[in-house]
This record gives C-alpha cells, sequence and structure tokens, in this order.
C-alpha cells in the first residue's frame, strides 16, 4: 500500500472503519457468508486441500472472517490499526479463532509462516500509487505462500473504467433508522490513471449530517498486474471468467511454483 506515512490513505481507513458496512448496503454480515462461501468455491477448484490463509489486506475482516466460519485457518493482516482492531471485535463477536495484525504487504516479514492460499480482495492492490510497488507486493504475497500455494486477487475492472472515466459509483441506500446514505464520487486526473475517490456518508437526523472519507486509487490494467505477478514469479496467471467475489470485481489467479 501506499507508504505509512501518507496521512490520506491512513486517514481513510481508520476513519471509515465503523462505517465499512455501509459498502455492503449495511448488510455486512450477509457480505461475510457470502464473500467466504464465494471464495471457498474458487479456492477449492484451484486447490482443493487448502486449509490455511493469509489475508494480507483484509480491512474489518470481509473474507478473512468468512473463511474462518468455514473452517480455514486464517490470518488477516492490515496497514490500518482501526481496521484491525474492528477486525478483532468482529471476529470474536462471529465467534471464529483468527488472528489478526498490522503489516503493510509491501513487507510481510513480520508474518510467520506460510500459508496455501494468500488473497488480497476488495480493490486493495490499487492503493499502490507507485508502479514499482506491485511487483514488490506481489513478491511479499509470494514468499508467504508454500510451493504449489494460490493466489487470489480480486478489484475493480480498470481496463473499462480507464476508457469510461465514471464520475460516480452507484448510491447505497441503507433504510435504518437512521436512514443512511452512501455516496461515491470519482475525481480522475486528466490523462492519468489515478483518481481521488469522496465517499459522501448522508445522515438523517435532525436534518442531514454529511461525513466524507477521501482517498486515492491508481486503475491498474489486468495486462499490469499479470506481468507483475510474473515477475514477483507466479505462474499460471488466469483471470476468472466466473465467481466473481464482490459485485463486478474481477479474480486473478496465479500459483507458486
Amino acid at each position: 500500500m501506499p507508504d505509512t506515512n501518507n496521512a490520506m490513505f491512513l486517514g481513510f481507513y481508520d476513519n471509515f472503519a465503523s462505517d465499512y458496512g455501509l459498502v455492503y448496503e449495511g448488510k455486512w454480515d450477509s457480505a461475510v457468508a457470502r464473500q467466504g462461501q464465494a471464495l471457498d468455491a474458487l479456492i477449492r477448484s484451484e486447490l482443493a486441500e487448502a486449509s490455511s490463509v493469509l489475508d494480507c489486506s483484509c480491512g474489518i475482516g470481509t473474507q478473512a472472517i468468512g473463511l474462518a466460519r468455514l473452517g480455514y485457518s486464517v490470518v488477516g493482516t492490515d496497514v490500518s490499526e482501526k481496521e484491525i482492531e474492528r477486525a478483532r471485535r468482529e471476529a470474536e463477536r462471529f465467534g471464529v479463532n483468527t488472528l489478526f495484525a498490522v503489516a503493510d504487504f509491501r513487507d510481510l516479514t513480520s508474518v510467520e509462516g506460510h500459508f496455501d492460499v494468500v488473497i488480497s480482495c476488495d480493490n486493495a492492490i490499487p492503493h499502490l500509487l507507485r508502479a514499482a510497488d506491485v511487483p514488490r507486493a506481489l513478491k511479499q504475497m509470494r514468499a508467504k505462500l508454500r510451493p504449489g500455494g494460490l493466489l487470489v486477487i480480486t478489484m475493480r475492472d480498470f481496463d473499462t473504467a480507464l476508457k469510461e472515466r465514471p464520475p460516480i459509483g452507484t448510491p447505497v441506500i441503507v433504510p435504518g433508522p437512521p436512514r443512511r446514505v452512501l455516496v461515491r464520487l470519482h475525481d480522475w486526473d486528466e490523462d492519468e490513471p489515478y483518481y481521488t475517490v469522496r465517499y459522501l456518508v448522508l445522515t438523517e437526523g435532525d436534518g442531514w449530517h454529511v461525513d466524507e472519507y477521501t482517498t486515492r486509487y491508481r486503475a491498474i490494467t489486468r495486462h499490469e498486474l499479470t506481468v507483475a505477478a510474473e515477475i514477483a514469479g507466479f505462474r499460471g496467471v488466469r483471470w476468472q471468467t466466473e465467481g466473481t467475489v464482490v459485485g463486478s470485481q474481477q479474480v486473478m489467479t496465479a500459483l507458486n511454483p
């Protein structure tokens, strides 16, 4: 991810941790179950004997907890301390024994052991604003995989987004009470693959209260991520045409030889 002193990035995830469930229309528990099942099906189709998973951009634990509920031994790491704190609380609420720790996925040396599967979901990779950091992060992920282990990455379809440069995402309305609306604005840099995302959270009360959470992304194409994975030493890179994990996000898989 960007440098850990990047105030915009860390501020976004630290501050947004409490409201992150709005991304899933306020039905985060359902998303945990749905994503766990989708990832399990994908993992089983690629590596039937897999039992251990490192989620190296776990956020508040959406995928990590979903997989732990299905019997996987899961470690979740993220650069945001606030998200890790919430992930621990959520794991306890779900009754799963999942280890969570703070780590930047460009340096996973503090994570002990090796895993059957390493995942990075929910569009985390595009937070890498420097192109050189993509193979760097993927090399760290590969270093945590056992021989023959599986890498799973999900992210937005930026091949299409770079052509269309959508200015806004589909608004999310959570009935409440209180009624809440999540609006996602995309401010694209002119002639560059970068954009600023502004999440506006409107909460109904005595009038409407607005909270804004802002971060930056770099639109990474399928070709760039494929090449980065190959530079990192992965083989058998594939873009899945079925089994999408989150909405319109794409799924890339690769194997550690």
